[in-house]
């Protein structure tokens, strides 16, 4: 995907306040957000919505009002998006495919960023700014592709479906419920895995198994920067505790549970498979608009996955910019987008 942001003026534009009429705002309350960086964020993906969807070159009018922890937005204009790209969304097979891919290569670009970025704080070093503001428009990036959850809908993969030859009702809903491997399952199956260690290898060992989760995972434990209050070792420790006294510290039953998620997410999988070849089959006399069907049920799947990540992707990038505020000293909650950059081009 482009880059949007690649200096200190694009990102000024992105966070500069704008003129909106009070009468024609739609306001959202952001009561859970607690930093300066999270409501940033928020303000430069809202704007993005119409660039990462190839619609217009102009930013959303939108602003973060920090003092009220609220979000104004024009009504009209996100109104007319949403009905853009659902418009679009449902009729184009080439946009159904371009979003699909904006899902894969989003994240892929977010991994490879992220890890440059994180390489540097390893070494103890300040990262560049040109890292920075890579990572700043990447989470973005992907984060603007959620306003397809606004227009898109499962009502929508519902009424395509219903025009394929011999569709019931319940092969409809299973395909409008794919199977997902959520956030959650995989954050337990890590601490499981973590427990094993635990339970039947050495102190040194598990100590490192350690980190190397809190590294991948420990981050998952809020919704803010406020996730490093329980990004410690004393935390994770007591996370495992408790699954060692839930398993009884017998290692078999960790073992019997781990084989059993690996197991239901299989069988989870190959029914979707098995479905899908159906859904293939069934449309063979529709010609061209099988081609359409079907994105629009794999389109869903992605939004959905895309969902779960989304999550990920952002405490993943607070975590990095919590620890360089940690480094130089910095207040996390009151810190922003600004001030790092700032800290970034005077490094030293």
């Amino acid at each position: 995907m482009r880059q949007f942001i690649q200096s200190a003026q694009d990102l000024e534009i992105y966070l500069a306040p704008m003129s909106l009429d009070d009468e024609e705002c739609v306001v959202f309350a952001l009561d859970g957000f607690q930093s300066r960086l999270a409501l940033e964020m928020l303000q430069i993906r809202m704007r993005k919505q119409g660039q990462i969807y190839n619609l217009s070159d102009k930013l959303v009018p939108c602003m973060v009002v920090i003092s009220e922890r609220a979000l104004r937005a024009s009504r009209s204009v996100i109104q007319a998006l949403n009905a853009q790209i659902s418009n679009t969304i449902i009729l184009d097979p080439v946009m159904q495919i371009e979003v699909m891919r904006n899902f894969v290569t989003g994240l892929e670009e977010i991994l490879q960023a992220s890890e440059e970025f994180e390489r540097a704080l390893e070494r103890r070093e300040i990262p560049t700014p040109a890292s920075f503001l890579r990572c700043v428009d990447a989470v973005t990036n992907y984060q603007s592709l959620d306003a397809l959850k606004f227009s898109f809908k499962m009502e929508q993969v519902r009424q395509a479906l219903e025009s394929v030859p011999g569709m019931e009702a319940e092969w409809c809903e299973d395909l409008c419920h794919p199977p997902q491997v959520s956030l959650f399952t995989q954050l337990y199956r890590r601490q499981l895995e973590l427990l094993l260690v635990r339970l039947t290898a050495t102190t040194a060992a598990y100590e490192e198994s350690r980190s190397i989760y809190r590294k991948a995972w420990g981050f998952l434990e809020a919704e803010d920067l406020d996730f490093a209050d329980f990004d410690t070792d004393a935390f994770v420790d007591s996370k495992i505790e408790y699954l060692a006294e839930r398993f009884e510290g017998d290692p078999e039953r960790v073992r019997e549970q781990l084989a059993a998620l690996e197991e239901v997410a299989l069988n989870l999988v190959a029914a979707m498979n098995h479905r899908m070849n159906d859904l293939l089959n069934a449309m063979e006399p529709m010609a061209l608009e099988r081609v359409r069907i079907y994105n629009l049920v794999r389109l869903w799947s992605s939004l959905l996955h895309h969902q779960e990540m989304n999550r990920w992707v952002k405490m993943r990038f607070f975590r990095n910019m919590h620890r360089l505020c940690s480094h130089r000293g910095l207040l996390r909650d009151e810190t922003g987008l600004q001030d790092l950059l700032n800290l970034l081009h005077t490094r030293g």
